[in-house]
């Protein structure tokens, strides 16, 4: 959705600086947790839509520094040159949110065709798979779940009968999560994402002490599956999901379009 074609004048813009103006497009990206898992006081809290600027030369500098790409923090960084509101931390997106800027951004920079390779699991060949961008849609969350003001999922575990708030990982927090794998190597990789997800039990919050992982390690299978199905039903994102069909054997298998900074260069 344009944002800023009111401000976006080329002929009187030229004008007012010799010449050599130019206003660079935005559109309003519709946000597919619309604003509800962000806390009060986040910039994004309860918004359906974020502003961001089309790319420019200086997106496709970013795109191409050998530097950020060692370090894997490329997107992070085109994502933060895209908002228009800097205000906005952008390893403080939910990584849905973020999909939903990177699509937008992409589809605006070079059109909706993209494809990308990958090897058949059967003949190992490589396939070349052909995608419309136009055509992907954001995730429909499910179940009739509450949401607080803090941007969490309150629910009462069915067998232990715990009251939890359960938080979606934004991307901070997620590699938070996984530095910390190291310091919980002694627990297993359910226990793990739970005391990821997991903000509060019965009021306290998760510290990620022994007292939380000892009651963590102890809930129930049913109250695990329970709050896995609500961390999973109510995760927005978009949805990338394809079938990928090999042209030399004819193998099918369901897939996941990659988004890396490749995305980014459709003739590479």
């Amino acid at each position: 959705m344009r944002n800023n074609e009111d401000r976006f004048n080329p002929a009187a813009q030229s004008a007012a600086a010799g010449g050599l103006h130019y206003v660079v497009p935005t559109e309003l990206v519709e946000l597919p947790s619309k604003g509800r898992f962000y806390p009060e006081g986040h910039p994004l809290h309860n918004k359906d839509f974020v502003e961001i600027k089309h790319m420019t030369a200086k997106e496709e500098d970013i795109l191409t520094s050998t530097t950020l790409l060692e370090r894997g923090v490329v997107l992070q960084y085109l994502v933060a040159s895209l908002l228009m509101d800097k205000q906005i931390n952008p390893q403080s997106l939910l990584p849905g949110d973020q999909n939903a800027i990177l699509l937008n951004a992409r589809v605006n920079a070079y059109g909706n065709d993209y494809s990308f390779e990958s090897k058949c699991d059967s003949c190992e060949k490589l396939v070349q798979t052909e995608v419309d961008l136009n055509e992907i849609s954001t995730k429909e969350t499910e179940g009739d779940y509450y949401i607080n003001q803090d941007g969490c999922v309150s629910l009462k575990l069915e067998k232990s009968n715990f009251s939890i708030e359960l938080k979606q990982l934004t991307l901070s927090e997620i590699e938070a999560a996984q530095k910390n794998n190291n310091a919980y190597s002694t627990v297993g990789s359910t226990t793990r994402l739970l005391l990821s997800i997991i903000k509060t039990i019965n009021g306290e919050t998760n510290d990620g002490g022994l007292k939380f992982i000892n009651v963590i390690e102890n809930l129930p299978s049913k109250d695990v599956r329970q709050l896995k199905e609500a961390y999973n039903k109510t995760k927005p994102d978009i949805d990338f999901s394809l079938v990928i069909e090999c042209k030399t054997c004819g193998h099918t298998k369901e897939g996941t379009m990659p988004i890396t900074a490749k995305f980014f260069w459709p003739d590479a």
